[in-house]
């Protein structure tokens, strides 16, 4: 079986023998090539416990203390033909991994581009450091070969993946969207990060009506609430249980700053409900039924929330989705790396 290199940004840790990483689509995309190649992964190393379960069989480097000689060390105990790399995402430790094989190996990169560290960049420390991120990307993009989940991530050539964890069950047995009561159930998927705009939803949360309750679901930043109308609940690494998590809830929202082709969007739109973004993220519609873009600000937003729920044609909007399924986009993110 060939080899793959794979170098992820994610802090891995390890328990009862197994690895266990931060986010779902690395766990798909590690667990789908450890069918496929003799899989090596270079990743970040933490003591605090993640939710998804790795595979038991691969050759993982979860670099603590991060030294450049047991870098070169694990390189040169691999045979010594072309190493096929794939690096996840633009980040100072990827960029570091990067410049070492590119100047001591030979080796053939291919960059995966999920997200736009520029906007990243700007939310999290401020446009006067985007030009850190801008290095990085210029001179990694030069020298791989691009994935991209979005056309705007990078303008020139390069291989375009709608990524997905849609898989056949996601479609089966949609339930009717229900509105018990007067009460419209909000819902958020993802990390609990400030450019995920996780703190400025619940702001904006405080002063909208008491029919409206708002569950948040993922891990990330430990939130205080005061608000009893927010639960937060742990993030659940069981597709049964968040299907279900789903079908309970009204309206999806996605308050993020900065977003490429978020999944939290397919998975709503294949439960048949709606989903709300900003128009920092409006490009994130794409063509698809039932999102909805709005202004931040609580007026225009209980204004859109009472909008769709009066809607009665949305139903059978949201049926006209074609939506991206997990098992192709690992296909073809395997044909890339395999005939490229």
């Amino acid at each position: 079986m060939k080899e793959l290199y794979i170098i992820i940004n994610d802090r891995l840790c390890k328990g009862n023998s197994n690895f266990y990483c931060e986010n779902k689509d690395i766990q798909s995309i590690l667990n789908y090539f450890t069918t496929k190649f003799n899989l090596i992964v270079f990743s970040r190393y933490t003591k605090n416990s993640n939710p998804f379960r790795l595979n038991n069989i691969y050759n993982i480097f979860s670099l603590r203390p991060f030294k450049v000689f047991n870098i070169i060390k694990i390189f040169l105990s691999q045979k010594k033909n072309k190493k096929k790399i794939l690096i996840i995402s633009v980040t100072p430790f990827n960029f570091y991994l990067f410049i070492i094989f590119k100047y001591l190996f030979d080796c053939k990169f291919y960059l995966y581009l999920r997200s736009d560290g520029y906007q990243e960049y700007k939310s999290i420390l401020g446009k006067n450091y985007v030009w850190i991120y801008h290095l990085m990307f210029t001179y990694m993009t030069k020298y791989c070969e691009i994935i991209s989940c979005d056309k705007k991530l990078y303008k020139k050539k390069c291989h375009i993946l709608y990524p997905s964890e849609l898989t056949h069950r996601w479609s089966k047995n949609n339930k009717k969207n229900c509105y018990s009561k007067g009460m419209i159930n909000i819902l958020y998927v993802g990390r609990f990060k400030i450019e995920k705009g996780i703190y400025s939803l619940i702001k904006i949360f405080s002063l909208m009506p008491k029919n409206i309750l708002l569950r948040l679901v993922g891990s990330g930043d430990n939130i205080e609430l005061k608000d009893k109308r927010i639960k937060i609940i742990n993030f659940i690494n069981s597709e049964t249980k968040l299907i279900n998590l789903y079908d309970s809830s009204n309206i999806v929202i996605l308050p993020s700053y900065t977003e490429a082709h978020p999944k939290v969007i397919d998975e709503a739109l294949s439960r048949l409900r709606p989903v709300i973004v900003f128009n920092d993220i409006k490009h994130v519609i794409n063509n698809r039924y039932g999102v909805f873009s709005v202004q931040r600000d609580v007026n225009k937003l209980i204004q859109l929330i009472n909008s769709i729920k009066n809607n009665h044609s949305l139903h059978s909007e949201l049926k006209k989705n074609h939506l991206p399924q997990k098992q192709k986009f690992l296909e073809d993110l395997n044909k890339i790396i395999t005939f490229n």
